[in-house]
């Protein structure tokens, strides 16, 4: 019995040997797929990061790139609204500068010289009705151009008519003979206003 467990002995130790270098191998093993692990998912980490990087670099050029294009298509349109404020302001000016001489003469003048001013309310009668058709053909006239997207007679105002009118008949009835250069400064003062109130409602309502 002594003689076969010391046979026993060697096989033992012969099995507890080839255990340690299966376990050893199986270690190794594991231990080397999880540096090749370890390595490939760093690889993989900065391939991802990289392609990361480019796209927002690009990302970040095509942002950059636009920004510039809107900065040059505001300063464009900054121009070309200034060259268009300018060319209605002349427009204006004259329109609004041919009605005060035709105010003054048409109405004004040729209804104190006529002596056809003493039935009042019919004479304030006529004098609305012939402003309200040169205000509605002023309108017409300037039509043909917009600011904005908004035609020019959308920025003027009704109220025009009644500060007009009112200048005329004080001016019909004030007891004084007709002279020209005194009527036309005293409508040049209101036309003034209104050209003031006209530009200002370019700038307001856009």
């Amino acid at each position: 019995m002594e003689e076969t467990a010391i046979r026993g002995v060697p096989e033992i130790a012969r099995g507890i040997s080839e255990f340690g270098m299966l376990a050893i191998s199986a270690g190794s093993y594991i231990v080397f797929t999880l540096i090749m692990m370890i390595f490939f998912l760093r690889t993989f980490t900065k391939m991802i990061n990289k392609t990361v990087n480019t796209q927002q670099e690009k990302l970040d050029n095509i942002i950059k790139s636009q920004e510039e294009q809107n900065v040059k298509i505001s300063q464009v349109k900054e121009a070309l609204t200034g060259e268009i404020f300018n060319q209605i302001r002349v427009l204006m000016s004259y329109v609004l500068e041919s009605n005060r001489h035709s105010i003054c003469t048409t109405i004004i003048g040729e209804i104190k010289e006529k002596k056809s001013g003493e039935n009042k309310p019919a004479t304030e009668k006529k004098v609305k009705t012939i402003l309200e058709n040169l205000y509605r053909k002023m309108k017409v006239d300037i039509d043909a151009f917009q600011y904005n997207g908004k035609r020019l007679s959308e920025y003027c105002s009704d109220e025009w008519i009644k500060l007009v009118h009112d200048f005329c008949i004080e001016s019909i009835y004030d007891g004084k003979e007709y002279h020209r250069d005194p009527y036309l400064n005293g409508l040049d003062i209101i036309f003034n206003s209104i050209k003031i109130e006209f530009f200002d409602n370019l700038k307001r309502m856009k």
